[in-house]
Order: C-alpha cells, then structure tokens, then sequence
C-alpha cells in the first residue's frame, strides 16, 4: 500500500455509551488516510468529541474496533503511552489540557517524561513556541494569559510531540479571526511535515477550502465522507445536520450548471470562471533571511517567515490569510511579494495550480539570500 492510500486510523462499526445509558457513537466506521487534512463538521453533540477521544484511547468502545496504523488500539498502560506519542489530542478547552504553572513547563512536559535528551526537548519547545507565536512568552505564568495564549500553549504542547496525527477539537473556537487563519497555517505547516491532522469545526467555509476530506457526523452516525465538493452537494445530508451550503461551493455548483467544470476551493478561483481578459502581475516568492527588494503588497505563510518578518521590522500587508489574498492582487494585474517557507511550497504551488486549471499562469520570480 502506498502513502496515498494507508489508512492511519479506522473505526469498524465502533459504538460507545457514557455511564448512565447515553449513546453518543452508532456504529461509525470512517477512515483516515495517512498525510490528508480532515474536517468533521455536525451539530454540537454530534459526537465529533467523543470521537476523538477514542483516536488517542482516552475512552475505550462499547462495540466495535479502532485501528492506529493498521493495528488495534491497545489499552494497557504500555500501549495507550506508545499511541499517544504519535497521536496527540488537543481538547477545545486549554484548561482541560494544560496544567503546569509556567508556559515552558507544560510545553516541555511531554517529551520530558519520553526520556528525550535535554538538548532535543530545548530545540522542540523553541520550535513549538516559534510555530504558535509564544516565543517572547515562555517563562510567563499560565494563568495570567488571556484564553487565546492557552490555546496556543495546548496546540504547542502538542507540536512538540512531533505526532504523525494531530487532532484538534473545534481549534478555532474563541478565538479571533486573526488567530483563526494563524491555526490553519499550523495546521498547514504540520501536514507538510508529514502528519495527518484532523480537527473539528463549525466553519464550513473555512473547512471547504481547507480539508482535503470533510466527514459528516450527527447524532453519533457518520452521515458522509468525501471531499469537500462531493459532501456539500449532498443536500439531503445538509438538511438532516443542519449544515449551510459554503459561498464557494453555491458559485461552483452555479457554474456546473453553466457547463462549466473546473471548480475552485476558494472564492478568487472559483470566480475565474467568469472573469475574462485577465493578465496577471508577478508573484515574487522570497525565503527567510532575503533583505532585497519587494514588489506590490507584501504576504507572510510559514513560521520560520513570520519571525524573519516580524523580528526584522519588515512591513507586511497581508499578516494572515496570505497566499490567497497575494494571488487575488496578481490577478487584479498588480504585482505582490510573499515570504513562505520552503517546506511550505506546496501549499503555494497547489494554489498556483488551482489558477492554471484555468488556463491562467502566474509568472513567478523566486528571491533567496545570496550570502
């Protein structure tokens, strides 16, 4: 079996029921390709919680089996410290998952207690603090962070694990719309890295254009797996969990009925279908560590390119939501400047892609620093 297709977790027919009689799972089975991105979406009380506890074997099913790399799930002592090395869990509330005093500690936490070496625990939790904007917050107290700051602590807890899966529970709510498209950047970066990520989310527009599967649960029941287009065009599953049809996906189905079959997951290129005579300006893509010139209106994707940026007083008109918004100046025929980190290149070429589908190149022009 190739990358592509292993399947890094599977539920058969999996059931469970809270003391006191409460069904909250109804024979699910679903399974979750190795290296996808994956949104479950339903109402609250779906299940959706439930669920992922039984990923990591924080509960343990009533019926049925989970699978983690083709393997079942072993609930010995053993066994749940092996998983939870490489499938880590970030609960919706922080305070439910953090529990040190200081930002360091709780981040350091995991790996410490896997007898890492000294030296590898300090580089993973620089790295998790870089990736999560904490950096200039590591020796504070926890409790005197504003609810945002936790969340970023629970999630840098997490990265520091370096999972093959991280799951991520409704990651985005409470939080503002800057740190929103922050996340999903980790949530990018992470995947690009190699990990599965799966997260749960009442935001179907964001979750339309950035799942690679969406996953319907309601009333514990999987309703529909799919991509994002094949999903949302379910309307009769729609109806029966109480979804909304994203912006994006109601203009693609408008334009399959036009006879029109390329579609976009994002709304600047789902419009090109209609939009004519475009003439695109340059996208000039730098690395961190490049001081030279800048084109157009300036965009920041990666970690490693936000500190440069951020550490390096450079004027950035496009701190979050970057790469999409560049390439809308680009087809308005300006050009525009985006730093990105390397490992972060196909997130940038799959929306480049997304473009050429249309028929439209973007020129772009790569910048490193020479020295």
């Amino acid at each position: 079996m190739t990358d592509e297709t292993k399947i890094i977790l599977e539920t058969k027919n999996l059931s469970f029921s809270y003391e006191g009689g409460k069904q909250a799972l109804k024979d699910v089975s679903v399974k979750i390709p190795a290296g996808r991105k994956v949104a479950f979406v339903g109402p609250n009380g779906a299940g959706k919680s439930t669920l992922f506890m039984h990923f990591n074997g924080i509960l343990k099913q009533t019926e049925g089996e989970v699978e983690y790399d083709s393997k079942k799930v072993d609930h010995s002592k053993k066994g749940l410290i092996e998983l939870r090395k490489e499938v880590t869990f970030v609960t919706q509330n922080p305070d439910d998952q953090i529990f040190n005093v200081i930002v360091e500690d709780d981040i350091a936490f995991g790996p410490f207690n896997l007898d890492i070496h000294i030296d590898e625990i300090r580089k993973r939790v620089d790295g998790a603090l870089m990736m999560v904007g904490m950096e200039s917050e590591r020796f504070r107290p926890i409790h005197h962070l504003s609810f945002g700051q936790k969340k970023r602590v629970a999630v840098a807890s997490a990265l520091v694990m370096r999972p093959k899966v991280l799951i991520m529970d409704e990651p985005t709510a409470g939080l503002d719309s800057e740190m929103v498209y922050r996340l999903y950047e980790i949530a990018d970066e992470v995947n690009m890295n190699g990990s599965t990520v799966i997260i749960s989310t009442h935001d179907i527009e964001t979750a339309y254009s950035w799942a690679d599967i969406i996953i319907v649960l309601v009333d514990g029941e999987v309703l529909a797996q799919g991509t994002p287009f094949e999903v949302f065009s379910m309307k009769d599953v729609l109806d029966k969990a109480g979804l909304s049809v994203p912006m994006v996906h109601g203009l693609n189905e408008f334009m399959s009925a036009n006879g029109h079959n390329i579609y976009g997951r994002t709304m600047s290129t789902a419009l090109l279908n209609i939009r004519k005579e475009i003439v695109p300006g340059t996208l000039h893509v730098m690395r961190p560590g490049y001081i030279g010139e800048t084109y157009g209106n300036i965009g920041m994707y990666g970690s490693s390119s936000r500190y440069f940026v951020e550490n390096g007083d450079i004027e950035v008109h496009f701190r979050f939501n970057a790469i999409e918004r560049c390439i809308e100046d680009i087809l308005n025929g300006k050009d525009s400047t985006i730093y990105i980190d390397e490992s972060l290149s196909h997130v940038l070429d799959h929306n480049l892609s997304g473009v050429a589908a249309h028929g439209i190149t973007i020129p772009v022009e790569e910048h490193r620093d020479s020295s």
